[in-house]
């Protein structure tokens, strides 16, 4: 039942991979890859744009959060196909836990995520070797665990939301949208994503964080996942497909997808 309900929710929603029967390696490989240039791209936004506008905090923020979100969008569009275009522990544990997506699929996904991750980091150290990282802020302060809660349940509910309700060419722009807003709106400037938020630790910039800082943030992302799940079972509801159960590991059947 869960082989159909992954492939029932892979016709007609964003976030899923055309192709289920795919190599899981390649679509794990979409997912390192996408994550890795992700990173790069928060990572060097964040730092590019506190040198240039070292006096106007305020439009570094801006130019941060455009650059961010267009990078994602590109990224979902380039490699959704081949993998759902994820780049989030937190969608692919949703998925799984929706019964949307298979264990062994979940994990090679989050770990090709973490990978790309820290590797973006670290690429970003030698694009900017000079940048300097944002001083410590002191003891984990509850505005900002709160606010990372809140940044998480929002785009989860934006990503799933979109999901649920079929708008497939949609999706990776509403997402984008969010995400700048976000950012902006945010004190913790919406990380909601815990592979950047462990590699955030190695990252130099107005993204980096203190051991302690990363910790708190993934524990509430997770939770934030979680309420929003809870949010979507309840305001888009999944009904059993009325057909056959359909298996993923039937070839006459994959080439029918």
């Amino acid at each position: 039942m869960r082989a159909a309900r992954v492939i029932a929710a892979q016709r007609a929603a964003c976030f899923f991979e055309d192709d289920p029967g795919l190599a899981l390696g390649r679509r794990a490989l979409a997912e390192g890859v996408g994550t890795l240039l992700l990173t790069i791209a928060a990572v060097g936004a964040g730092a590019a744009s506190a040198q240039a506008f070292a006096e106007l905090p305020g439009m570094a923020l801006l130019v941060t959060a455009i650059a961010i979100a267009a990078a994602l969008v590109g990224l979902i569009l380039a490699l959704g196909k081949v993998s759902g275009g994820h780049f989030n522990p937190l969608i692919t544990a949703l998925q799984w836990l929706a019964g949307e997506r298979t264990i062994s699929c979940t994990i090679a996904y989050v770990v090709a995520q973490g990978i790309g991750a820290i590797a973006g980091a670290l690429l970003a150290q030698v694009l900017y070797p000079e940048a300097i990282a944002s001083p410590p802020v002191g003891p984990v302060g509850f505005d900002l665990i709160f606010s990372e809660l809140v940044a998480s349940v929002g785009l989860m509910l934006v990503v799933f939301g979109c999901s649920r309700s079929g708008r497939i060419e949609t999706g990776p722009f509403a997402v984008g949208a969010w995400l700048t807003a976000a950012i902006i709106a945010t004190p913790s400037g919406s990380l909601a994503n815990p592979a950047i938020a462990l590699a955030a630790v190695l990252a130099t910039g107005p993204l980096h964080l203190g051991p302690a800082m990363a910790g708190w943030f993934v524990v509430v992302e997770l939770v934030g996942a979680v309420i929003a799940l809870g949010l979507v079972q309840i305001l888009y509801p999944v009904t059993e497909p009325d057909h056959d159960p359909i298996r993923l590991d039937d070839p006459a059947e994959q080439r029918r997808i």
